[in-house]
C-alpha cells in the first residue's frame, strides 16, 4: 500500500453521509465507499469535511498498514499452504508439521526470516517421544514446509527468491533396511498369546491378518464386510483410516484385490461375525459397531517416565500390543512390521514372483519392493535352478556339449 485518499460523499437517496476513498498500491487502486453511521441532520459538510475526515482517513491508514502487516506473516502464507493440502490423504502429518513450525515463525514477518533461521531451526529439530535428533528424511518434511511457504509469499510478489531450496540439511538418511520382522516362532507365539483378552478384543485378529496379508494398519481398520468376498476368497482394498478420518488409500497402487490365503480365513471369518451381531458395515469396530480411530485403538499405549537421577527414560508397557510384547520378552518394534514380516517371509519363500509380492503389498514398482527389502532380496536372484533351460538347444549340436568345458 502506498496512499489512502478519500472525501465525503453526498449520496441524495441515503439520511448519511458516506465517505469515498481509494486505496492506492504499487499497480492497482481499489476505490471503495462505506457509510458513516453519521446523520446528515446532525453534521454539516463541513464539520464532516474538516473534522470528521481527517480522523477517519488516520484510522483507516492505521488498519490498512495493520493488515498489510499481518499479509506478510510467515502464518499468513501458511494458512494459505494448509488450505492448499487440506484434501490430501497425508494432510494430518502436513498440518502437524506446519504447526510446530507456526509455533516459533508464525507471527514473525516472512521478509526477516533469514536462510541462517530456517537452517538452525531445522537442525536442532528433536523427536519428542525419544528425545534424540531427527533423520535427514523427517528433516525433509518440515523443510518442504518452508519451500512451499516460501513459495506462496514469492508468488504474491513479498518474497523475490526463495532462497529455502538452497538449504543442505544433514544427517543420517532413514535406513530403508530399518525393518525388523519376526521370525516365525514369533510370529505363532505372538498369535498364540494375543488370544487372552488383557491383550484387547481385536489385536489376535488384527494380528492374524496382518501377518498372513501383509496389509499396512490403515487399510486392516478400514476393511468394511462389503470388502470381503467369500466366494471368491478375496479381499477389496480401498480406503485407510487414520486419525478418525477414513480416506482414500495412499497411491492408486493400493486400491487392489488380494486373494485371501487359506491361513486368514479363520481370522476373517471371525471377524465377519462379530460384525453380523453388531450391525456393522466395519470388520474390525468398536463396541457400539463404529468404526477404529486409529491403529491405536488395537495397539494400546505406552508411556515413557524419566528418572531424575541421570536423566534415562524408561518404558513402561501399558496396554494390547505392547504388553503382550514385553510379556513374552520380544524386543519391541511397531507394529507395522507385521506387514514387513508377511514381505520378508513371502521373498524367502520363494513360493512368489517379486511382482506378485509387490501386487500383494500395493507397491507401485519392483523398483521400491526392492529398495525396501534389498537386505533381504540380496542374492535370492542367484540362486535358481541352473538346468532350466528356457529356449531348448541353444548351444548347438547337444551331443557336443561335453567338449565345451574341456580345457
Amino acid at each position: 500500500m502506498q496512499d489512502v485518499k478519500a472525501s465525503i460523499l453526498n449520496r441524495s437517496d441515503r439520511k448519511f453521509w458516506y465517505v469515498k476513498y481509494q486505496v492506492i498500491f504499487e499497480n492497482k487502486t481499489v476505490t471503495k465507499e462505506k457509510s458513516t453511521k453519521v446523520y446528515k441532520t446532525e453534521r454539516t459538510l463541513k464539520y464532516m469535511e474538516t473534522k470528521y475526515l481527517p480522523a477517519w482517513l488516520a484510522q483507516k491508514k492505521e488498519e490498512l498498514k495493520l493488515t498489510q502487516q499481518s499479509s506478510t506473516t510467515f502464518s499468513h502464507y501458511a494458512s494459505i499452504y494448509l488450505i492448499e493440502k487440506r484434501n490430501l490423504h497425508n494432510f494430518p502429518n502436513i498440518q502437524y508439521y506446519t504447526n510446530r513450525i507456526l509455533a516459533d515463525f508464525g507471527i514473525v514477518d516472512i521478509r526477516q526470516i533469514t536462510k541462517l533461521q530456517v537452517k538452525q531451526w531445522i537442525h536442532s529439530l528433536i523427536d519428542k517421544r525419544t528425545n534424540e535428533g531427527l533423520s535427514k528424511n523427517s528433516k525433509g518434511k518440515y523443510l518442504g514446509v518452508f519451500h512451499s511457504v516460501f513459495e506462496l509469499a514469492k508468488d504474491d510478489n513479498v518474497l523475490e527468491t526463495n532462497f529455502t531450496y538452497d538449504i543442505k540439511l544433514a544427517g543420517e538418511k532413514r535406513n530403508l533396511n530399518d525393518i525388523r520382522p519376526f521370525s516365525a516362532h514369533e510370529v505363532n507365539i505372538l498369535l498364540e498369546s494375543s488370544k487372552v483378552v488383557k491383550y484387547g478384543e481385536l489385536l489376535h485378529s488384527y494380528l492374524g491378518i496382518a501377518f498372513n496379508q501383509g496389509m499396512s494398519p490403515a487399510e486392516i481398520i478400514g476393511l468394511q464386510i462389503g470388502d470381503i468376498n467369500l466366494k471368491d476368497q478375496t479381499i477389496t482394498i480401498k480406503r485407510n483410516i487414520t486419525k478418525g478420518k477414513v480416506k482414500e488409500t495412499k497411491t492408486i497402487f493400493r486400491n487392489r484385490t488380494i486373494p485371501i490365503f487359506d491361513t486368514t480365513m479363520p481370522y476373517i471369518a471371525n471377524l465377519l461375525s462379530i460384525a453380523h451381531s453388531k450391525k456393522s458395515i466395519w470388520l474390525l469396530s468398536r463396541g457400539d459397531g463404529t468404526h477404529l480411530i486409529d491403529i491405536k485403538d488395537i495397539r494400546g499405549t505406552r508411556s515413557l517416565i524419566k528418572i531424575e537421577k541421570g536423566m534415562k527414560k524408561k518404558v513402561k508397557y501399558d496396554t494390547k500390543w505392547y504388553k503382550l510384547l514385553n510379556d513374552l520378552n520380544i524386543e519391541y518394534r511397531d507394529i507395522k512390521n507385521c506387514r514387513h514380516t508377511f514381505a520378508v517371509s513371502s521373498i524367502e519363500s520363494k513360493d512368489f514372483t517379486m511382482q506378485e509380492i509387490a501386487s500383494l503389498l500395493g507397491h507401485g514398482s519392483l523398483k521400491m519392493l526392492i529398495e525396501v527389502y534389498a537386505k533381504w532380496i540380496g542374492d535370492k536372484a542367484l540362486k535358481v535352478d541352473k538346468k532350466i533351460n528356457l529356449y531348448g538347444d541353444t548351444l548347438g549340436d547337444t551331443d557336443n556339449n561335453s567338449n565345451l568345458y574341456s580345457f
